[in-house]
């Protein structure tokens, strides 16, 4: 098996179409159907089952395309300790990131990074902390928040206490306005359910539901309604318009951590280690 046929198989799992698969490979269809057929022929197994509409991965694929991933992964990383003996910091560095953290500190630690490192290829993948935890082996360094990661080296950044903010000219509806919700773990969400229980003394119902904690932010600013918000997101809300109260559970304030996780054989890589220094200074 060649590299680009590790390429060619987590290219079609992705895209679950030989149409697409050979826009992004720059290959013609004709020759993306004929070495996955070699490839298919090579295992002894069918990859994938072909339907009219999408390509669908077969258990034995499944199996495939992780040791694909795997040797791909392998790949990049014998290339960036190649590129380390050179002895400039170049390469490549595959960053994993909270998106609360990749909507505040990451870019302006990156516009630090690429001044002070131009010649690194840097790629970034935003999702949930859960997300990127699933996909670890994908990065060489992640940004998470929540609980630590098993079985790798976990650098603590900062911490972030809540608050519940609401509009200052409405404090006497505030028990009628919408709660705006956040997507975040369950046991965070659980937390914050509880503190408003017993705070606002009714059952916590999240009437507006969003996928990202700067549009939460966003219509909280347009009056939409109420929320909770780690500080972090806190920047530049006027406090002359909102009121803000600090979120305590047991009488401790509601922290979320924020981490940086890596193998640590990753600090080998000049790019990566270099990464994790700026941000550490950064921070402090």
């Amino acid at each position: 098996m060649k590299i680009d046929d590790y390429r060619l198989l987590t290219t079609l799992d992705e895209t679950k179409t030989l149409r697409k698969a050979a826009e992004i490979l720059y290959i013609s269809q004709p020759a993306v159907t004929q070495r996955l057929k070699a490839i298919e022929n090579a295992f002894g197994v069918d990859v994938f089952i072909r339907t009219k509409k999408q390509l669908i991965t077969t258990t034995e694929g499944m199996m495939i395309i992780e040791h694909a991933r795997d040797m791909l992964n392998r790949e990049r990383l014998f290339l960036d300790k190649m590129q380390a003996h050179i002895g400039e910091v170049n390469g490549t560095i595959s960053i994993g990131c909270s998106s609360l953290i990749g909507q505040t500190l990451l870019p302006v630690v990156l516009n630090l990074y690429t001044r002070q490192f131009p010649n690194v290829e840097i790629q970034v993948q935003v999702g949930s902390s859960e997300q990127i935890k699933a996909n670890h082996r994908d990065y060489h360094v992640m940004i998470i928040r929540g609980n630590k990661m098993m079985n790798l080296s976990n650098t603590h950044l900062f911490n972030d206490e809540h608050f519940f903010i609401h509009p200052k000219n409405r404090n006497d509806e505030v028990e009628k306005m919408p709660f705006i919700e956040f997507q975040a773990d369950p046991i965070y969400i659980n937390q914050i359910k509880e503190w408003y229980g017993n705070q606002i003394g009714q059952d916590y119902h999240a009437m507006i539901t969003v996928d990202q904690v700067a549009t939460c932010k966003e219509m909280l600013l347009n009056g939409v309604g109420v929320t909770i918000l780690p500080e972090i997101m806190m920047k530049h809300l006027d406090r002359e318009q909102f009121e803000f109260q600090r979120v305590d559970i047991d009488d401790k304030p509601l922290i979320r951590s924020t981490y940086l996780s890596y193998d640590p054989s990753m600090l080998q890589l000049p790019q990566v280690d270099s990464f994790i220094n700026l941000m550490m200074e950064y921070v402090e």
